[in-house]
């Protein structure tokens, strides 16, 4: 070991490794972050293309409380391209990326509770993607110098 591994508490990794080696749960939600966004980017799209698709009857009881389907649309579209973005900025090593990354999982949180009524599964499986990705961006290893949100 070098010496200034050694002051500093034992495992500490080399300073010169990629960000994606000193944490694969950064990495992990990095990638998750992209996959959310790829998602979001098609809930953009058929908003914006198929305005019927999420109407639904007021027989079943089940309706969602959006008005607009053409903004909702593009609502999804910039978040999902700033969920890759940040995906991305996540791969670099960057914290404002990790920061976007969590508050941007946090709103697709939020979003998808308007969906869960009339897409329950879809809704629940983004928003376990989004809750994933915020523990990954969130948990990161104590032998990791500097790495804290």
């Amino acid at each position: 070991m070098q010496p200034e591994s050694l002051a500093s508490g034992g495992d500490a990794s080399p300073p010169d490794r990629p960000p994606l080696e000193r944490s694969h749960w950064a990495a992990f939600a990095g990638v998750l972050l992209i996959l959310s966004g790829l998602f979001d980017i098609i809930n953009g799209f058929v908003a914006l293309l198929d305005n019927g698709y999420y109407t639904t009857t007021a027989d079943h009881g089940n309706r969602l409380l959006i008005f607009n389907y053409d903004a909702w649309g593009w609502v999804w579209i910039l978040v999902g391209i700033a969920q890759i973005l940040a995906g991305l900025g996540v791969f670099m090593g960057s914290r404002f990326a990790r920061i976007t990354g969590i508050v941007l999982a946090g709103a697709c949180l939020v979003g998808q509770l308007i969906f869960l009524s009339t897409f329950p599964l879809w809704s629940l499986a983004t928003m376990a993607l989004s809750v994933l990705v915020i523990y990954g961006l969130l948990a990161v290893p104590r032998h990791v110098p500097g790495e804290r949100v």
